[in-house]
């Protein structure tokens, strides 16, 4: 399949509200396309991703028509992702429904089929391209990761104590992983109180340390016990962006290992910023570590790069 011999970016939002897509809901992404993109060395791709002001810029490599009629998908996809700080993601749920959306609005997918994405950093993840306005990705998790005192560290960067770690927190991933952290409701809500006093400069060091693309903390409803609301913090982002808006991803590996919710079973999230909610994540937990997020896109800008 060819690209578009110029280059272009496209502007866009993911997991919005598909009923209201211009309320502010969702997290902005940047795409960029062109025939040359896949040839564009890792300066000229870390330039333009702190230049566009998005939470992550995603880089069509290639789209590949499968061959023959009884492949499990119709398009191979291979992207770059990264922050504006430079970070190569292995996979970004939102990144991948802008691309997915990106390709079928321009006309180079067609909309109702499958497809593969692979991302330069080694994630996966199988999609389908909107029929209407919705991506499901499709995920498989990874063995968690156990890890053990960090909580003065913890602490330290959110400024009030967090429940009992004699246990070890997990680090779960989807391709990305997370440091995952529940905390009751009551200190949810504290959480979100203090988030303009969070430490950037602890929180990279952790995150460093750790080797993880940040920290997703969740309570949960306290009648069904399922995961409610979740705040995710990346300082990989960039200070500005730091607490991300909607994190696909690691609502997928939390759900996925969550015992409280059954093979099956479809929930809804909402995710927070310091202003309130941000977006609205809706996750089917299937078997076998496989696990599924959908979200609506929508496109606000093109610009043609000279």
């Amino acid at each position: 399949m060819t690209l578009p011999h110029r280059t272009s970016v496209v502007f866009g939002s993911a997991f919005v509200d598909i009923r209201d897509p211009h309320n502010g809901l969702g997290n902005p992404f940047a795409v960029v396309m062109g025939a040359d993109v896949g040839a564009w060395d890792v300066g000229q791709r870390q330039e333009l991703a702190r230049r566009t002001g998005t939470p992550e810029t995603v880089f069509i490599d290639a789209v590949r028509e499968q061959r023959g009629p009884d492949g499990p998908y119709e398009y191979e996809l291979n992207l770059t992702v990264l922050t504006p700080t430079g970070r190569a993601l292995g996979v970004c749920a939102h990144g991948f429904i802008g691309a997915a959306h990106t390709l079928a609005e321009a006309g180079l997918a067609k909309p109702g089929h499958d497809l593969l994405i692979t991302t330069s950093a080694g994630g996966s993840a199988r999609a389908s391209l909107p029929r209407t306005r919705t991506v499901m990705l499709h995920f498989v998790s990874q063995e968690p990761r156990i890890t053990h005192g960090h909580e003065q560290a913890l602490e330290k960067i959110f400024h009030l104590p967090l429940p009992s770690l004699a246990d070890g927190l997990p680090v779960l991933s989807v391709g990305s992983p997370k440091l995952t952290i529940e905390v009751t409701p009551a200190t949810f809500a504290r959480l979100r109180r203090e988030l303009d006093s969070l430490n950037y400069d602890r929180l990279m060091a952790l995150q460093r340390e750790l080797d993880i693309n940040g920290i997703h903390l969740f309570c949960r409803n306290s009648t069904t016990s399922l995961p409610e609301h979740v705040i995710q913090v990346n300082a990989y982002l960039g200070r500005s962006l730091v607490v991300d808006r909607a994190t696909g991803v690691s609502s997928a590996a939390q759900v996925s290992a969550d015992p409280h919710v059954s093979d099956g079973q479809e929930l809804q999230i909402a995710q927070y910023t310091q202003a309130g909610r941000s977006a609205v994540l809706t996750l089917t937990k299937g078997k076998s570590r496989n696990v599924y997020v959908g979200g609506a896109a929508v496109l606000v800008d093109h610009r043609t790069l000279q």
